[in-house]
């Protein structure tokens, strides 16, 4: 991905703005973009629920995930086939479907 534009803030994030309810909150605060040849996402801290979510936002397809406290913990916990498993991008989007 060279050449890689500096993203602006995605419609995902926008969306999580206002919780779903129509309430104005603030949007989730950018951290930061990790890309490389295989995929480009943007990870920012989302406060506007009970507690803080990290919004991963897939910046080639506009996709996004609020993942919890211990969602991110049982991620530690996973073994290599678990995370092989959960690949469904670039080249290993046709073998996983």
């Amino acid at each position: 991905m060279a050449g890689h534009e500096q993203p602006r803030l995605g419609a995902a994030a926008a969306d999580h703005a206002d919780g779903g309810d129509g309430l104005a909150r603030s949007p989730a605060r950018p951290l930061a973009e990790l890309v490389n040849e295989f995929a480009a996402v943007r990870l920012s801290l989302d406060e506007a629920g009970h507690s803080p979510r990290l919004l991963v936002e897939d910046l080639e397809n506009g996709a996004s995930v609020l993942i919890s406290p211990i969602e991110l913990a049982s991620l530690c916990l996973a073994t290599a086939d678990d995370r092989l498993n959960w690949l469904r991008v670039g080249e290993y989007r046709g073998e996983r479907q």
